[in-house]
């Protein structure tokens, strides 16, 4: 069995340099991003390998789950750390943490844009962690996990204790289905995105933000998209989320869920959904508002780098 063991299969003091082809000017920006592929993978064998298996997988019409993970999703299983950091930016820190979890009344809180925040009840968070693992563990099995093992100070800290909790709830990553956290944005943002959209049938679960909705709709229309229908998710606290799936009234090409570490429940509830569902967060903010994109690395192609919209000719 190909088991990604962080000692054996991943070595975090070796990292590789992502280099995807369709975002060089932004990354002049961000600078160069590195993470893990498997040991005996090349960067470039590896992103390759995703693309082709994601293509095949949309043809299949079947469901195939992906989750992404990263800050947010470590936080929430582990608490925030601070070690990290130099100590007047570790003393800030955590004075920052004390204020915030107590607003939320949550040591748990995670914000991908203004005016979100995804947070749950402290007395909640030890069931919503086993909650989380075990959907993890049936995604790990019908689909890809995207960890955000990089170098980056947000996420570096956390992996290996990650990679011990995986491992200890038998949640076992391997090189079919452990893959790189950016390149879903990739798949969907690069240099496919006149393509991936076109003449698809996109059904979009995430919170009902009206005006990104409707920027996000009609985004989508411009890239060709046939049809697509939002399923309103809760804003704060997804995890808690109920799926009626008789509310869907498409049969889609595909699923995008935006719904921070609460997307791993929904994702879950999708298994009857015959296509691919895929966990795609920023994606869809980036989608709605192509200054947004330039905020995040990997989420603004070069085609569209000095566009002052989407849907600009």
């Amino acid at each position: 069995m190909n088991l990604i063991n962080k000692k054996k299969y991943i070595n975090f003091n070796k990292p590789q340099e992502m280099k995807l082809t369709s975002f060089k000017l932004i990354k002049k920006k961000f600078g160069p991003f590195y993470y893990y592929p498997p040991i005996g993978y090349s960067s470039n064998f590896w992103y390759k390998k995703f693309n082709k298996l994601l293509n095949k997988k949309i043809k299949e019409k079947k469901y195939f789950p992906i989750f992404r993970m990263s800050d947010g999703e470590f936080t929430f299983l582990l608490g925030r750390y601070f070690y990290q950091y130099k100590f007047i930016d570790k003393i800030i820190y955590f004075l920052l943490h004390v204020k915030r979890s107590l607003y939320y009344k949550s040591t748990f809180y995670s914000s991908g844009r203004k005016g979100y925040c995804e947070t749950y009840s402290l007395f909640d968070l030890k069931k919503l962690r086993i909650n989380f693992l075990e959907n993890l563990k049936q995604i790990s099995k019908k689909g890809f996990i995207c960890p955000n093992f990089s170098t980056h100070i947000l996420t570096k800290p956390y992996q290996k204790d990650i990679l011990d909790l995986l491992s200890k709830n038998n949640i076992i990553l391997n090189r079919s289905n452990y893959f790189g956290y950016y390149f879903v944005t990739d798949f969907f943002l690069g240099k496919n995105i006149k393509k991936i959209f076109k003449n698809k049938k996109i059904l979009i679960f995430t919170s009902n933000m009206k005006k990104r909705n409707k920027n996000l709709k009609k985004n989508l229309e411009f890239f060709g998209a046939k049809e697509i229908q939002f399923y309103f998710t809760s804003l704060n606290a997804p995890m808690y989320d109920k799926i009626d799936l008789k509310k869907i009234k498409i049969n889609p090409d595909f699923v995008l869920v935006a719904a921070g570490v609460g997307s791993s429940n929904i994702l879950v509830q999708l298994k009857n959904l015959k296509c691919l569902c895929v966990d795609c967060g920023f994606v869809v903010d980036a989608l709605s508002d192509i200054d947004m994109a330039r905020r995040r690395v990997y989420h603004l192609n070069d085609e569209f780098m000095f566009k002052k919209k989407w849907n600009s000719n």
